[in-house]
């Protein structure tokens, strides 16, 4: 009896500890409003931060409503009974100033299935307005269409504060880490200099081959060098680039913060995508996609390093499909 009693205990502290997570994976936006001096002021991360003070935002008359505004993938299967919205700007200032959504449409997918499919109208109002399903949702992915505004008084933008998540009644955490599914490199050490720039990397795939370059910064410009199988490493030949990791660097640009890569927009013909640095204690855990004009797939990375701290393993997730096979 006593076992039994000691089971359910700890049943009920793992629920408590373990129950109230949503994993993301990606939330990505088809646009959104660019800050020339900080790429990721108005990042689809800022909506599950739980605060006003950051928001997602993007101008009204690049967004195309045959297309989803935001798509939220889940790195593992999501539970939740209740979404909760903070449409606008959630601060007096300039609640009335940016356009508020009046109408979205809310796709639910657990993988293929869909789980909900409505138009939802809020009013407006700035309160924390909750869309309850009457039962718990199992989701993979979540796909938002913007079909109808409360106009602004002075600016042309769309602003979302908050999304949050919560299941009997209880409010979800959100973390934004890994799923299943997987792909990628073998190998990955980075090495850096007291600046926190990247000086080397060193990328083993498998069988299939290695990358190494080195870079050096000087006068405020960029420096690579590349060694193949038949150069010497002692005789680096360097040639200026714009960016330290794209073949095409003139469509790339970069935004950094404390010596740190924190945001990276790479622009093409056909729109362009923007992908957000993370960082934990120093280290990058992280780069994942937050904007993606265009019909390419979502990619994220996640980082895993060894007892040394270096960076030994990258993992790549492509869609919502949970995979359950993972290649070393």
């Amino acid at each position: 009896m006593k076992n039994k009693i000691l089971f359910v205990c700890i049943f009920i502290l793992c629920t408590k500890l373990f129950g109230n997570e949503i994993k993301i994976y990606a939330p990505v936006a088809q646009n959104f409003l660019i800050d020339k001096n900080n790429y990721v002021r108005y990042s689809t991360l800022n909506m599950f931060d739980n605060s006003s003070d950051t928001v997602f935002a993007v101008t009204l008359k690049e967004i195309n409503k045959a297309k989803p505004l935001i798509i939220i993938y889940f790195g593992e299967h999501a539970e939740f009974d209740c979404i909760s919205f903070k449409p606008g700007y959630f601060d007096e200032r300039y609640f009335e100033k940016n356009h508020r959504i009046k109408k979205l449409n809310l796709k639910i997918f657990n993988c293929k299935n869909i789980e909900f499919n409505e138009t939802v109208e809020f009013q407006d109002k700035m309160v924390e307005q909750k869309i309850s399903f009457g039962k718990k949702i199992i989701a993979t992915k979540i796909e938002i269409y913007a079909q109808d505004v409360f106009p602004g008084s002075k600016w042309d933008d769309l602003v979302i504060s908050d999304i949050n998540f919560s299941l009997n009644g209880s409010s979800q955490k959100v973390l934004f880490e890994s799923g299943d599914c997987v792909y990628g490199s073998t190998y990955h050490k980075y090495e850096y200099d007291n600046q926190n720039r990247l000086t080397h990397e060193y990328a083993q795939y498998g069988k299939a081959g290695a990358d190494d370059k080195y870079y050096k910064y000087e006068n405020g410009k960029i420096y690579k060098a590349y060694v193949g199988m038949d150069d010497n490493p002692n005789d680096l030949k360097y040639e200026i680039v714009d960016s330290i990791n794209d073949t095409n660097p003139k469509n790339t640009e970069f935004f950094f913060k404390d010596g740190k890569i924190i945001a990276e927009k790479y622009t093409r013909s056909d729109g362009f995508y923007v992908k957000q640095y993370i960082y934990e204690n120093n280290q990058l855990i992280s780069i994942i996609t937050i904007s993606e004009d265009s019909d390419w797939m979502n990619k994220f990375t996640e980082y895993f390093y060894n007892e040394n701290g270096l960076l030994v393993k990258t993992v790549g997730y492509e869609d919502t499909t949970i995979y359950k096979k993972r290649y070393e």
